[in-house]
């Protein structure tokens, strides 16, 4: 045998050995994270929209490895986060594990709990599955837990007064039915919402 098969062979052995080391092993270049319509949600400590309903948010997340193959990870380890948002105890996490018999797919569509402390014009979901970055979304949110503090309480209310009928950003924090249209962006409709999860938003 020449030199030259010699130096093919161990090529070919070397690449079949790096496949075979990340095989089960995530690859963000051949995962990604997909969602049903893009805008934003209400979310709250207690629980307010869902990434389904009233408006469909879902979110497909598919993890596979550089063979392109289904990765299996627990749903623990599959979560969405934002520097914006503050998550309840526990954060978001997928519906379920992508073991079989959907292999390497899960979703989001359950109800998320937590509360906003910062600007939440700029809110999008990021994806992340076992630390690697999947996705960032076009998914923004705003909440009646206006620091982040896992209630909705008089603090809350004293941030909500501050930006009632101002007008600002239509993504601001206190615009609770998302409105785009009008002179104010927060106005008696958001002021009713806000009423209603008012000392009843705890996290669970």
């Amino acid at each position: 045998m020449n030199s030259r098969k010699v130096i093919v062979l161990m090529a070919a052995m070397v690449l079949a050995m790096s496949s075979f080391a990340n095989a089960g092993i995530i690859d963000p270049l051949y995962s990604f994270a997909t969602l049903a319509n893009p805008g934003v949600m209400l979310i709250a400590p207690g629980g307010a929209e869902s990434f389904v309903f009233p408006e469909d948010h879902l979110i497909d997340v598919y993890l596979n490895d550089s063979n392109d193959n289904p990765v299996e990870v627990v749903a623990t380890d599959i979560w969405i986060e934002d520097p914006v948002i503050v998550w309840c105890a526990g954060g978001t996490r997928a519906d379920s594990s992508t073991y079989a018999p959907d292999p390497g797919h899960t979703t989001f569509s359950l109800t998320p709990r937590g509360g906003v402390d910062g600007d939440c014009s700029t809110i999008s979901m990021n994806v992340i599955a076992a630390g690697h970055e999947i996705a960032d979304l076009p998914l923004g949110a705003v909440s009646i837990d206006l620091n982040g503090s896992g209630d909705c309480n008089l603090v809350d209310f004293a941030l909500f007064g501050g930006v009632f009928n101002v007008e600002t950003d239509v993504l601001a924090c206190a615009n609770f039915n998302k409105a785009s249209g009008g002179t104010f962006s927060v106005d008696l409709i958001d002021f009713a919402i806000f009423g209603g999860y008012f000392n009843q938003s705890n996290c669970p």
